[in-house]
């Protein structure tokens, strides 16, 4: 089973739109059989990031929109690459 994690940077207000991101990967990957939860993680760092099993596999600067479907293609990406 795959773990996916939305790193966001706590003092940037941004948990909703971590929590965009947590609905539209589950929205779209959460059907998939290999895919165990998807969770939001705060931290202290300054980027927005999409993790795989530990692995940062997309990330992108805070002060710039967030394109959510973005996040969505890359874990997508990654599942289908681990197969």
């Amino acid at each position: 089973m795959v773990d996916i994690a939305i790193e966001y940077p706590t003092g940037k207000r941004l948990w909703s739109e971590a929590e965009t991101a947590r609905r539209l990967i589950d929205a779209h990957l959460g059907d998939r059989p290999d895919v165990d939860r998807v969770t939001l993680s705060p931290t202290a760092g300054s980027a927005f990031c999409v993790s795989v099993e530990g692995d940062r596999i997309w990330c992108t600067d805070p002060r710039d929109w967030i394109d959510s479907m973005e996040a969505v293609s890359a874990v997508r990406r990654q599942l289908i690459a681990a197969k």
